[in-house]
């Protein structure tokens, strides 16, 4: 007799055949319903998608457009905006018989020095005299000789035929912005509208 075993409790006839399960999955799913079926089905997932669910139907179709409209407008607005707040570049950029010409201005206590830096592309660039005008702009009434005829200072620097040349102009006052206007001898024009870099004084000790 095995040891902790009882008596009153037939012993089990060993089986002469394998068990058989009568399970089958088939047979279970022709019975559930539609969805179960469906959802047993062996159809591979598609891989998730952002815009397939923005684009499932004309409401959400025409959201997605509104969204994509507005950020593009918002992209452009905010892109000009800091265009507008930037200030004025103090390098003014032009051009005069041919030659190119880069205009800055510094200005100082009760003068506005002037500096223009000329580039020959070419040899046929303009080679010659070249008349120049200046006079302030943007100053109180109060502060001009007289208000209805602005002071108005004139010069006369020659183009040569260097590649690249620079000239340094004085003028007597002191302007926010600095009307520049130019004449070569065939009677070509030019003007240029400078607002000069101030420079702040040395504090004493």
């Amino acid at each position: 007799m095995e040891e902790g075993r009882d008596p009153t409790i037939p012993k089990p006839k060993p089986l002469d055949r394998e068990l058989v399960y009568y399970y089958s999955r088939e047979r279970r799913l022709a019975r559930a319903s539609p969805a179960v079926r469906e959802l047993n089905r062996n159809v591979p997932k598609e891989r998730p998608s952002l815009i397939g669910p923005l684009t499932s139907n004309r409401a959400y179709t025409l959201l997605f457009v509104a969204i994509i409209v507005c950020t593009g407008f918002g992209l452009i607005f905010s892109r000009v905006g800091a265009r507008q707040k930037a200030p004025p570049s103090p390098v003014q950029r032009t051009s005069l018989g041919g030659n190119s010409l880069k205009v800055s201005a510094q200005r100082f206590p009760g003068t506005t020095y002037l500096r223009i830096t000329k580039t020959a592309p070419d040899a046929g660039a303009y080679t010659g005299a070249v008349d120049m005008a200046f006079t302030p702009q943007g100053l109180p009434p109060a502060e001009t000789e007289d208000a209805e005829s602005p002071q108005v200072i004139s010069h006369r620097i020659f183009f040569n035929a260097q590649a690249e040349e620079t000239y340094g102009l004085s003028l007597p006052f002191e302007a926010p912005e600095v009307l520049m206007l130019m004449q070569t001898e065939q009677g070509e024009q030019r003007g240029v509208l400078v607002k000069p870099d101030e420079v702040q004084k040395a504090k004493n000790p």
